[in-house]
């Protein structure tokens, strides 16, 4: 199971998520959940880094199933409209597919 931790402050900002696990729902290599889950978080990653001056620090483990992506200040705009994405896009995965491979919790920090 993936268990997914997205993070913001008391003012409702994103300061970060991570992901931790994989999801079991096939195969190694036949896993559409665990891929799907994957593909969005490492494209939200890359995004944040390519297409905003924001400061982050990234933390992955493939082995583990392990990406955590932390904030370091407030974000910009742009990093939250890709966080906001990011949320919409794992909240879509888990209603399609349930609490049987993923687990999604929001954490005040």
């Amino acid at each position: 199971m993936t268990n997914i931790t997205i993070r913001k402050n008391s003012d409702g900002d994103y300061v970060g998520f991570e992901l931790n696990g994989h999801a079991g729902s096939g195969d190694y290599g036949k896993d559409i959940v665990c891929a799907s889950i994957s593909v969005l978080s490492i494209n939200t990653v890359n995004s944040l880094e390519e297409l905003t001056e924001d400061d982050i620090v990234c933390n992955a483990d493939p082995n583990e199933g392990i990406i955590r992506l932390d904030f370091n200040g407030p974000i910009s705009n742009d990093a939250e409209l890709l966080m906001k994405s990011f949320e919409l896009g794992i909240t879509s995965i888990y209603k399609q597919y349930g609490n049987e491979f993923l687990n999604i919790k929001f954490e005040e920090v």
